[in-house]
């Protein structure tokens, strides 16, 4: 037996917040779209509840995701497990400089997360889908030498008693499809397809993953920067989505619920810089490799005078990890991963999810070859082979004996 509950809050700001990153003073207040609190949670015999909880943000620090942990336990009077992930929709107020703003968030959490309501099933099974799938972006680093092939869109969804309740959509996609910065606040192409969806199947419940989508971006695939163009590519993703749940067939069951969190060292010493890079031979570099320098040596990272917040000086990431079985489970971590540590796991039996229980660096893949606009804000090799090696060891289970 197994219980789950769900909860959508919409979280529109009732007084002018900052807009992601912004440190000018200026503040902002209109929504294109409803911005929500998406509350999800399982709780297996003989396990603590296990708490998914996505907000429409860029970021959620792992100190804000402990604070909301804490508000939860001390609303619901007992110890969870928890996730806190982003959908990382850019175009959203601010979760690392406007303290207002969080304070808001966390009190909209602890007035509903009390009143979800719980639904025992004798019995709940799992359908996982996935499919290459590139019609909403592409690499930034892909060329004719360099192809993007770790792109997906996949659905997880939870079944009661026969009965499709709960469905998680992941895809590896940037929502950056509006000019930054100059818009009306927007939950992008993440909410979207959850309100497609959830109107088209309104006794189900859905929530957005965001997959390693470090060098994902809808820039190249997108015909302009309007709302009308969310509208657009987000139809085309809800119509993947739709093909994936009509085709679920082949259930398995949760019969081995599990989770578990592990701290890790983060190694940021010594970034490559434009003098330690080893830089190809200009005859050799790519049109895209040629650009991405020019930008390098013009344009000085674009936040370099915001003083950071308390939150943002970390020195430990947390990797967790929810097991409904030995065939899958959900890896997730804080990351900007690029689509390239999609090999580090198993595609068959792992989804990896990032911007969850924290927001932290870009990280590049393993055999990374070329010139990246990240290339000069790298972690070390070191902490990106830990980081593999710990994806590839939980996506095959071991020591999931816990």
């Amino acid at each position: 037996m197994m219980k789950m509950g769900s909860k959508s809050v919409v979280i529109n700001p009732e007084f002018p917040v900052n807009r992601m990153l912004f440190h000018r003073g200026e503040k902002h207040q209109a929504c294109w779209d409803d911005l929500h609190i998406r509350m999800i949670v399982l709780e297996a015999e003989g396990h603590r509840p296990w708490y998914h909880v996505s907000i429409d943000s860029v970021e959620i620090w792992l100190d804000v995701r402990n604070r909301i942990k804490q508000a939860i336990e001390e609303t619901v009077g007992r110890e969870i497990d928890i996730v806190v992930s982003a959908t990382h929709s850019h175009n959203c107020p601010c979760m690392t400089t406007d303290y207002a703003w969080i304070d808001f968030v966390i009190d909209k959490i602890k007035a509903n997360v009390g009143t979800i309501e719980m639904t025992e099933y004798q019995e709940v099974t799992y359908s996982y889908q996935y499919r290459y799938f590139n019609k909403i972006g592409d690499s930034r680093e892909a060329d004719l030498k360099h192809k993007a092939v770790h792109l997906y869109a996949e659905t997880l969804s939870l079944y009661g008693d026969g009965e499709r309740r709960i469905t998680f959509l992941i895809h590896n996609c940037h929502p950056t499809i509006l000019a930054l910065w100059e818009s009306d606040f927007t939950s992008e192409y993440p909410g979207y397809c959850i309100k497609k969806l959830s109107e088209a199947h309104p006794d189900e419940f859905f929530t957005f993953l965001l997959g390693p989508a470090g060098d994902i971006s809808p820039h190249f695939v997108r015909k302009n920067k309007e709302y009308e163009e969310i509208a657009r590519l987000g139809d085309i993703l809800t119509a993947e989505f739709e093909r994936q749940l009509s085709h679920q067939e082949n259930r398995e069951p949760v019969n081995a619920f599990r989770y578990r969190e592990q701290m890790i060292k983060v190694e940021k010493g010594n970034p490559v810089t434009m003098g330690t890079a080893y830089l190809p031979p200009a005859e050799r570099l790519t049109k895209q490799e040629k650009e991405t320098l020019e930008q390098c040596y013009l344009n000085p990272r674009r936040f370099h005078e915001r003083q950071l917040e308390p939150m943002e000086i970390t020195d430990e990431s947390m990797f967790s990890q929810l097991i409904l079985n030995e065939n899958y489970s959900i890896i997730f971590e804080p990351h900007e991963l690029y689509s390239e540590f999609y090999g580090a796991v198993n595609k068959q039996t792992t989804t990896l999810a990032t911007i969850s229980n924290g927001f932290d660096h870009y990280v590049t893949g393993m055999y990374l070859n070329h010139i990246t606009m990240h290339t000069f804000s790298e972690f070390g090799p070191q902490m990106k082979r830990d980081m593999w090696e710990l994806l590839g060891k939980w996506s095959l289970q071991e020591d999931a004996d816990f």
